[in-house]
């Protein structure tokens, strides 16, 4: 008996982290969602010659009938998604289940419930199991529990699945027909199979310029005032600026965990360890455990790519989690199916070195000048 080639979505789906490590596992993903226009360019930029297409949804009202029909699919097996973690992060306000953003997870139950898939995937910020002394946790597993699946959760490092940073997340599993669920065993930190660094991510790239100069996409610099270089030269790796709080990268060590902020706010970013800059978007890409394949096209704010980046789950460490949920539910995996060609796909550039230069200009964001200059502005 042959076994069974499983279809997915992804809710809440970003630029596709998710997607893409299920994809790069074998597994079909249909279909994205995810209300921010940007965000589905990228994703149908890198998933749709992959077969997997972006719409920009609000899920807070699509019912489950509506996705599968965008989706031009008639089930989905699995369903994958992190809705917005901001009410539950330690950087936000922690409202909790008293901001309305919570909602979305209540959502992603609802629409399990709609699509009955085998399996689901939501993935979230570890702060989700502290909130109300982890009632609001017991409260979601419960929830989703009488609807027919065995759920458990668990706080994986994504270091511990080959990606380059010490990002922490909190994965509910559930799987229907099952007594138990099991998560995929870390493959890094081992003397055979030790954690990789900074350095093994970025080191082999140039140090960041324009297209013309590096043939590196989405790898432009930030530009900083004289003070603030002044300052990073002299901050060692793995320290902290005390005027600036930027931290500097360990060439040696995994990465800082990269954030995303929301709104205008936008997150310090690492310094790199031997540039003194903070990392491009190519390099944060490389951190979370994307390929350079996966491409930001130039219309995209690069404010905006920072903060995909930012919010997306590291591919590798989704690629493990869909190799676990197959191996427990009888699917075969097909990598070859969900390749794709990258280079079928649209110029990711069609602006100069110079447009874009003009752009990065009007767009300074005043932490990556440092005070001097900001009070001169």
């Amino acid at each position: 008996m042959t076994a069974k080639l499983p279809i997915g979505i992804e809710l809440f789906a970003g630029c596709g982290g998710l997607s893409t490590g299920f994809l790069d596992a074998g597994l079909n993903i249909a279909a994205g969602f995810e209300i921010d226009e940007r965000a589905v360019d990228a994703y149908n930029y890198n998933h749709q010659y992959r077969g997997s297409r972006g719409f920009v949804t609000d899920l807070n009202v699509a019912s489950g009938a509506e996705l599968l029909k965008q989706a031009g699919i008639k089930r989905a097996d699995f369903v994958i998604g992190g809705p917005p973690c901001q009410p539950f992060s330690i950087a936000g306000k922690r409202q909790g289940k008293r901001d309305i953003r919570a909602d979305l997870i209540g959502h992603f139950i609802r629409i399990v419930d709609e699509l009955k898939p085998s399996a689901f995937m939501l993935e979230n910020v570890p702060n989700l199991a502290s909130f109300d002394n982890g009632e609001f946790l017991d409260d979601v597993k419960a929830e989703l529990r009488t609807l027919g699946y065995a759920v458990d959760h668990k706080v994986v490092s994504a270091a511990d699945f080959g990606v380059p940073q010490n990002r922490k997340r909190l994965v509910i599993l559930g799987l229907k027909g099952k007594k138990a669920v099991r998560f995929p065993s870390p493959t890094h930190g081992t003397a055979k199979q030790p954690f990789l660094s900074s350095a093994d991510a970025i080191d082999d790239l140039p140090d960041a310029g324009e297209f013309g100069e590096t043939g590196v996409f989405n790898h432009e610099p930030t530009a900083h005032s004289a003070d603030m270089i002044a300052r990073l030269s002299t901050l060692e790796p793995g320290k902290r600026e005390r005027g600036s709080f930027h931290d500097r990268l360990h060439p040696e060590r995994p990465s800082y965990t990269l954030r995303a902020g929301s709104g205008n706010f936008s997150p310090l970013r690492p310094v790199h360890y031997k540039h003194h800059r903070v990392i491009t978007v190519r390099e944060s890409a490389r951190l979370q455990g994307f390929s350079d394949d996966f491409l930001w096209p130039d219309r995209i704010p690069r404010l905006q790519q920072y903060r995909q980046v930012g919010n997306a789950v590291p591919p590798p460490m989704a690629r493990a989690f869909a190799k676990c949920l197959a191996d427990q539910m009888g699917w075969a995996l097909d990598v070859g199916m969900f390749a794709g060609n990258p280079a079928e796909r649209e110029p990711a550039n069609t602006l100069t070195d110079e447009q874009r230069k003009a752009l990065r200009a009007v767009r300074m964001r005043g932490a990556s000048l440092g005070k001097a200059a900001l009070a001169k502005r």
